[in-house]
């Protein structure tokens, strides 16, 4: 090949490697990433930077689609949180996207609704159903803006296009039906129950629904037919027909004939015990426990009915713990007891049934000595829930309940009946008991020694602390031995040695409840030993208020602390920082209102502020000082002190527990 046919040739081959390479550059068209709603939503109104952006979505417009999505779940997050401000401040933000207007035109309903605007939440919703009139969503909205607004009729106009247009229209009957009567139109509610029992052909289609609608109507004794047959069909459902009572149209002064009819239909023989324990629990509410427990008691011997007894007396003692009417305490107490006895104690019961009852026997037992609910003549009570507990022990002694329930009543007997050496006889009893659970050991082997102390023995006390605080399996409750062990080396003189044991205790369990107290108890020991207007004088004269504490003899440290400021102001250097003295002041203002001396108890704390205002006892006396006005009901003159406290010691240890206090006043 000549060398003209050579440079030919290679010409040609760069001329196909150009061509190959434009082709290689030509643009060609992607299909695209999201479909044409997402593209008309995410477009931004009045152009901007995003206007510029190529017709076809890119990445950057499907991150732009993602994060809307996002806000849009955190509008709703804030809509169910309360948060209104925020939640409306973000819509306005969201207002700004074009295709974002239906999702957001819901929302502003909701926030109007949230907020009490129903006339704007009616015109938006009236609106939003003008706009999509085949959105069943938006015709619910619309009627519980109505009924909200106080336009019952066009209300049910509302709900009726709703139920139409919703594919399930039970469940929509449903719905329209809570609207109804948490509005307050129970005549409607029944209507349209009614009405649904035909198109259903269920005749006990929302019996307990109906039931409340008609007592609150006034039609007391359909009302009462209503509950009868609702628990004839399951006695099971005596717990919620039970729960909406309470919560709803229930009222005892109100409703005798309810209750009369209620126990005619208890007598017919084809009831099946369910009317008669909703009319004891009726009569619980109102405090007769006599009628409510004749009632039941025949219950306990019908096998059928023992499940439905047990779990009556379960839901009674879950409400006992969040009872704060004592009247209502004391009532729930006497009538569980007697009936869960009853109970446990069944001959011929299923043995599984028996200890379950044992229980729950126990659990309130001690949520009763914690609520204080032992009745008008204490000592009886505790000699009561002795024997209850000594049944427990025969039914069920692996009850979870039972050895918590019985050190609770030592504590009881020890600091309410002050028989110290009553107490610690029931603890040494559980000692010897071989059932008792390991972990319960500490506990009772600890409660033992405080009773020991508590009785003034303090000798054997010290031996069962001193045994506890030695065992390695036990640190919690040996930390705990130790700081009592630390308080009477102070009441009997031994300075060095509660020093050091303080020390230990803080460094070992400083995550315990008195980590903070043997650290300042600790270091006001070391500081006053090398005090010159203090020493070990000064601490041995207040060493006879620890020793009246551990002792339990009240009045002796109140003595004691009055005796001991009064020496110290006329001993030291007020000048100076005298830890000890403000921890006594504390301690003293603390006892006067323990003592009901509450204006004593405000002086002393406004003067313990005011004179050492950068002791260590400023900041608590201030917080001590609201908190007892806040219990006088002087919530304005409890903000003060605490807005005072906020101000001067921002750095308090426990000033966000100040906060929570100052969010809680009334405004």
């Amino acid at each position: 090949m000549s060398a003209r046919a050579v440079a030919r040739a290679a010409l040609l081959v760069g001329l196909v490697g150009l061509a190959a390479g434009a082709v290689a550059q030509t643009p060609q068209p992607t299909p695209p990433r999201s479909g044409p709603m997402e593209q008309r939503l995410f477009v931004p109104k009045g152009g901007g930077r995003d206007a510029d952006k190529p017709a076809h979505p890119d990445v950057f417009q499907s991150q732009q689609a993602a994060n809307l999505r996002r806000r849009l779940i955190e509008l709703d997050r804030l809509l169910t949180l309360g948060n209104l401000g925020r939640a409306a401040g973000l819509i306005d933000e969201l207002a700004q996207h074009s295709g974002l207007e239906r999702e957001l035109l819901s929302r502003r309903i909701r926030l109007a609704q949230l907020q009490g605007d129903h006339a704007l939440a009616v015109a938006l919703g009236r609106e939003a159903v003008a706009a999509a009139p085949d959105d069943p969503a938006l015709w619910r909205g619309l009627g519980a803006s109505l009924l909200a607004a106080g336009e019952p009729d066009s209300a049910r106009v509302a709900l009726d296009r709703f139920m139409v247009l919703n594919r399930n229209t039970r469940s929509a009957a449903i719905v329209g039906m809570d609207l109804m009567l948490e509005n307050g139109y129970p005549g409607l509610a029944v209507g349209l129950i009614d009405s649904m029992r035909g198109v259903l052909s269920e005749p006990r289609f929302l019996g307990r629904q109906r039931a409340l609608g008609l007592l609150a109507l006034g039609r007391q004794k359909e009302a009462a037919a209503e509950v009868s047959d609702e628990l004839r069909a399951n006695p099971y459902n005596y717990a919620l027909v039970r729960t909406e009572l309470l919560e709803g149209p229930y009222r005892p002064a109100d409703h005798g004939a309810f209750r009369a009819e209620l126990m005619a239909k208890a007598g017919d023989p084809a009831a099946r015990g369910g009317e008669a324990l909703l009319v004891a629990n009726l009569d619980l509410v109102a405090g007769r426990v006599d009628e409510a427990l004749a009632l039941v008691t025949p219950l306990t011997a019908q096998p059928a009915l023992t499940m439905v007894l047990l779990q009556n007396c379960l839901t009674l003692s879950r409400e006992l713990k969040l009872l704060t009417d004592p009247v209502q305490v004391q009532a729930t107490v006497d009538f569980l007891l007697p009936v869960l006895e009853n109970l446990a104690r069944q001959p011929g019961s299923d043995l599984v049934i028996r200890r379950r009852a044992a229980d729950y026997l126990a659990e309130v037992c001690g949520t009763a000595l914690e609520l204080d609910g032992l009745g008008d003549d204490p000592a009886a009570g505790a000699e009561r829930f002795s024997r209850t507990l000594a049944i427990v022990r025969e039914v069920n002694p692996g009850s979870e309940h039972l050895y918590s329930s019985r050190i609770r009543l030592a504590d009881y007997t020890r600091d309410r009946l002050r028989d110290p050496a009553g107490a610690a006889r029931q603890l040494e009893g559980m000692l010897l008991d071989l059932d008792l659970p390991t972990e319960g050991l500490a506990l009772v082997r600890l409660t033992l020694g405080e009773c020991y102390l508590a009785a003034g023995d303090t000798a054997r006390g010290r031996t069962v602390l001193t045994r506890l605080g030695r065992d390695p399996e036990f640190r919690e409750a040996g930390g705990h031995a130790h700081y009592h062990l630390a308080r009477l080396d102070l009441a009997e003189g031994h300075f060095a040695t509660a020093r050091d044991r303080f020390a230990v205790i803080a460094l070992d369990s400083p995550g315990a409840a008195y980590a903070n107290d043997a650290l300042e108890l600790g270091l006001i020991i070391a500081e006053e030993m090398e005090n010159p207007s203090g020493g070990p004088e000064i601490l041995g004269l207040y060493a006879p208020a620890v020793y009246a504490d551990l002792t339990a003899h009240p009045d002796a440290r109140v003595t004691a602390l009055e005796r001991f400021l009064g020496e110290a102001e006329r001993r030291l250097d007020l000048t100076a920082p005298q830890h000890l003295y403000e921890r006594a002041a504390f301690e003293l203002a603390d006892a006067y209102a323990a003592h009901g001396r509450d204006d004593e108890a405000l002086a002393l704390l406004q003067r313990l502020a005011l004179e050492h205002p950068d002791g260590r006892y400023a900041a608590r006396a201030l917080q001590r000082r609201g908190e007892l006005l806040q219990e006088a009901g002087r919530a304005a003159a409890a903000r003060t002190v605490w807005e005072q406290l906020l101000a001067q010691y921002p750095d308090y240890l426990f000033i966000d527990d100040v906060r929570e206090e100052l969010r809680a006043l009334p405004q």
